[in-house]
């Protein structure tokens, strides 16, 4: 309990300004695979052109690529905000066409 109230609940130990977690690095890099097929199988088809899967697409790659002030939570959440917003355009823009 002294830990916690001396760190707070959401204190990670470690290196804050890379990602050292090989497993982390494998799912965001599958997830760009993934989110790169899905949009060339949707842009291959003319019913269902859309640019909303290459917002995953960024949503994975800046975890990977920018590391803003030096904090990875940061570029973490932010490619998470975007991920979870390009799935929901890609969802809504490949069922109604």
């Amino acid at each position: 309990m002294d830990e916690i109230l001396k760190h707070g609940v959401f204190w990670i130990n470690g290196n804050l300004t890379a990602i050292n977690s090989t497993l982390l690095i494998l799912l965001l890099a599958v997830g760009t695979i993934l989110s790169l097929l899905i949009f060339y199988l949707a842009w291959h088809n003319l019913a269902t052109r859309t640019w909303a899967p290459i917002l995953c697409l960024a949503g994975f790659l800046i975890p990977l690529i920018v590391h803003g002030d030096g904090n990875i939570l940061k570029s973490l959440i932010i490619g998470y905000i975007f991920i979870i917003t390009g799935a929901s355009f890609s969802v809504q823009a490949l069922r109604f066409s």
